[in-house]
């Protein structure tokens, strides 16, 4: 499906007036969808049906004007939700499709104020709402340009009141409308949109309480309005605005927390199963791609909750495998856990070091300990670890006299992931890396060929390299997939921390 660039729906502009009655007898005999439109002044041109989804406009269907006349028709109908009639030079405006079969008139100088339905329900008083918040927002803008060019006090008062009047017949009006027309999808639209009325604050309350209980209690009732019984609000921008200001405004951004407000959200979806499936598939597949170090943790949470206890059935069985396993390399090795200690089957350590002796990271004994998996022959290897290396070299040295410079106790331990011995001894030679406790699984099946002894590749997610980690003294990830410019950062903020 084409995306729609660029396009965005105002909430403000979101209206509607119930003038017209549906013919229902004819209505329910008649199949597909059919709607069609004239819009006066228009050139013959193409014009475009889009609807919205995720945060994004999707095309739907494609129809050719003449003298201004169309129509998106069809066989099939149409899922119920806002959608968008795009014009050239970006133009468009809103229709609801609940009904299948109804018409419109408008003109291409204003479509929003010359705009007149015939047999709608939904859009009839959907345009009235508009038309009554355009003529108001218009009011407060003139209103607001006049008080930023006014010098005197009194007239300013004057303004501010004239707002606040504005203010109160535009929630009049919005209040009437949900009484009046409750039994229009544009209703639940509007209700969405509406934030929750904070009560008044205990006397009793300091300024910071009251700030935290408004806060809390604006977030607690946050998804009051919102009827998650009704797919049909998938498709409006509203969902998906609410969802994302939810997770990412509303919520403190650690794992943990994300976690908790991603259990409400998919909570409240069970009251539908279309919204449901949304609701999980999207958290899950943007905490996956997260970029953001720790993140992960969330999809995990996700996928071992809802995929893992068998909720998801939409996707199939070799999908879901994938998610799973997914999920399961990536848990180890979550920032807070600690580090898997490289050990076999039979629970024994197994690395060892050039001079073929064992060497534990557990037996490390420094306040942090940076774990490198890299491979000899790797070329951005061969970048980045000499860059690493002037990092440690600069935090583990000693101050100079006046120096604000302070001495971090730092050790690395180096995990080559490759198999030549001879390739890695002449690597650790040449970039000087001999005080770091370098490492390598050089081990060989019966016939000589290489043989990990356990899978530590999977426990670290390594399938490619380098990659960074910083442990803590007793060896729990800090920070995971680091570039060697990230360690002094992440560093400086851990002692900021501590002190």
């Amino acid at each position: 499906m084409k995306k729609i660039a660029h396009i965005t729906l105002s909430l403000l502009l979101f209206s509607t007036s119930f003038s017209q009655n549906v013919n229902i007898f004819q209505q329910k005999f008649k199949s597909g969808h059919n709607i069609s439109g004239e819009i006066i002044g228009l050139q013959d041109t193409s014009v475009i049906l889009a609807y919205y989804f995720g945060g994004k406009q999707y095309a739907k269907d494609t129809a050719q004007t003449i003298n201004g006349e169309f129509s998106f028709k069809g066989e099939n109908t149409l899922d119920g939700g806002m959608y968008m009639v795009v014009l050239p030079n970006q133009q468009y405006f809103d229709i609801v499709i609940s009904e299948q079969h109804f018409s419109f008139t408008t003109n291409i100088k204003s479509l929003v104020e010359s705009m007149v339905f015939k047999n709608s329900k939904e859009n009839t008083p959907f345009y009235s709402y508009l038309k009554f918040i355009t003529e108001k927002q218009k009011k407060v803008t003139l209103l607001r340009q006049k008080e930023q060019n006014s010098t005197s006090d009194n007239e300013k008062k004057k303004i501010r009141e004239d707002i606040i009047k504005i203010d109160k017949e535009v929630k009049e009006y919005k209040n009437k409308f949900e009484t009046e027309y409750s039994d229009i999808f544009f209703t639940k639209v509007i209700k969405a949109t509406t934030d929750p009325v904070i009560p008044e604050n205990p006397k009793e309350m300091t300024d910071k309480e009251k700030q935290i209980f408004q806060f809390e209690y604006y977030r607690d009732h946050y998804w009051d309005n919102v009827d998650f019984t009704d797919e049909r609000m998938l498709k409006t921008p509203v969902f998906f605005n609410k969802m994302d200001t939810y997770l990412n405004k509303l919520t403190v951004q650690d794992p943990d927390s994300i976690k908790k407000s991603a259990d409400v959200i998919v909570n409240l979806s069970r009251q539908n199963y279309d919204i449901f499936q949304y609701v999980v598939s999207y958290i899950t597949s943007t905490y996956e791609r997260s970029k953001i170090m720790g993140m992960d943790a969330v999809f995990v949470h996700m996928v071992e909750n809802y995929y893992m206890t068998k909720e998801v059935d939409w996707v199939d069985e070799k999908q879901l495998k994938k998610i799973e396993e997914r999920a399961e390399k990536i848990a180890p090795n979550l920032i807070g856990r600690p580090a898997p200690p490289f050990l076999n089957q039979l629970g024994q350590p197994f690395m060892k070091n050039e001079k073929d002796e064992i060497k534990r990271i557990y037996d490390l004994e420094s306040k942090y300990t940076l774990l490198v998996f890299y491979g000899p022959d790797c070329g951005h290897c061969q970048k980045e670890l000499p860059k690493v290396k002037k990092v440690i070299d600069s935090l583990s040295a000693k101050p100079l006299l006046l120096s604000k410079h302070k001495q971090i106790d730092i050790k690395v331990y180096a995990v080559q992931t490759e198999f030549d011995k001879e390739v890695w001894i002449n690597f650790i030679e040449k970039y000087g890396i001999e005080s770091w406790t370098n490492v390598c699984d050089i081990q060989t099946d019966p016939e000589g060929n290489p043989a990990a002894s356990s899978n530590w590749r999977d426990e670290y997610d390594i399938y490619s390299t380098p990659v960074i980690y910083l442990l803590d003294k007793n060896k729990k990830i800090l920070a995971k997939r680091i570039s060697y410019s990230q360690i002094s950062k992440v560093i400086k903020r851990l002692e900021e921390i501590d002190n």
